[in-house]
């Protein structure tokens, strides 16, 4: 039995194969300008559905940075404080050995005490520091300025630490514990380092210097003892508390820094990841549009060459 191949079967099959090899030479020449293998789902299912699962790992990577990124600046704008407040003890502690030398005149402890005024509300506004429009030195209540005008020296803010992602697993904080003056090891906060004033004799910061400012003014043998013992022991006993804290601060910076590169080393695997999945092989993809298109080019000219004209054509 003889099976009869018509013009129009040849046409079909030639048309047919030429769109093949064209839909080819597109995806191939669509591969080369997006830099991409994968272009469609259906181009390879399973390395489309790994890209999903990939982009999405890249994602919690790059929140995990912003998270560190964010621990960072804060730590940062924490040691500029805490450097502010070693300065301010630091003066505090040369006008006590200062005012404690029987010499001067009370005129001049007055003047001292006024500069050891400051020196409080200097202290206040170290640690009323923001970032981002968030208060660093008050715990996990970030609204609340520590110290406001209205409050005097009654500390604004929390003792909670504030935690943050560092990614793979590890947990930062913008306010890590250090040990107070008291020994007790407590979250970095304002209250912590200042305290609440004189009022309630919590030995810290803002206790401390209105204690010396207050010997500094009452000019009696006692208050110059004072002034040359227990204040300038409660300056040193809070120098050592800010030690601490920057101590502390330069620690958990040290380990945001570790964070940070570990955090880049992961995205860039992970970005690696997805090239093999979807990327292109520049020098195999030019070398193989060269061949498809040459291939595409013989199609054409074979295909016009077996395609005969139909009588219809021949007419014309």
């Amino acid at each position: 039995m003889s099976f009869r191949v018509t013009n129009n079967m040849v046409s079909d099959r030639v048309l047919q194969d030429l769109q093949s090899r064209y839909k080819t030479l597109t995806d191939t020449q669509n591969s080369i300008s997006t830099g991409r293998s994968v272009n469609a789902p259906s181009d390879d299912p399973i390395a489309a559905a790994q890209e999903r699962l990939r982009l999405s790992e890249l994602s919690g990577i790059k929140s995990s940075q912003d998270s560190v990124a964010g621990v960072s600046t804060r730590l940062t704008s924490v040691e500029s404080s805490l450097e502010s407040l070693r300065s301010v003890l630091s003066r505090a502690s040369e006008l006590a050995l200062t005012g404690a030398n029987g010499s001067y005149s009370q005129t001049n402890r007055n003047a001292m005490a006024d500069e050891i005024d400051q020196l409080i509300k200097s202290a206040k506004d170290s640690v009323n520091a923001k970032v981002d429009g968030e208060y660093v030195f008050s715990g996990t209540a970030t609204d609340k300025a520590p110290y406001t005008t209205a409050t005097g020296d009654t500390y604004q803010g929390d003792a909670n630490a504030i935690i943050r992602d560092g990614g793979a697993g590890t947990q930062l904080s913008t306010n890590p514990s250090f040990t107070t003056t008291d020994g007790t090891s407590t979250p970095l906060t304002a209250g912590a380092l200042l305290g609440s004033g004189s009022a309630t004799g919590d030995g810290k910061i803002l206790d401390a210097l209105a204690q010396l400012s207050a010997h500094l003014r009452g000019g009696t043998a006692a208050d110059l003892q004072a002034i040359g013992t227990t204040d300038l022991q409660a300056i040193q006993a809070n120098q050592t508390a800010i030690s601490s804290a920057v101590s502390a601060v330069g620690a958990m910076s040290n380990r945001a820094t570790a964070a940070t590169a570990r955090l880049e080393d992961l995205e860039d695997g992970t970005k690696q990841k997805i090239d093999d999945l979807t990327g292109v092989d520049y020098a195999e993809a030019l070398m193989n549009y060269q061949t498809q298109s040459a291939a595409y080019q013989a199609s054409l000219k074979v295909g016009a060459q077996v395609i005969q004209p139909s009588l219809l054509q021949f007419l014309s």
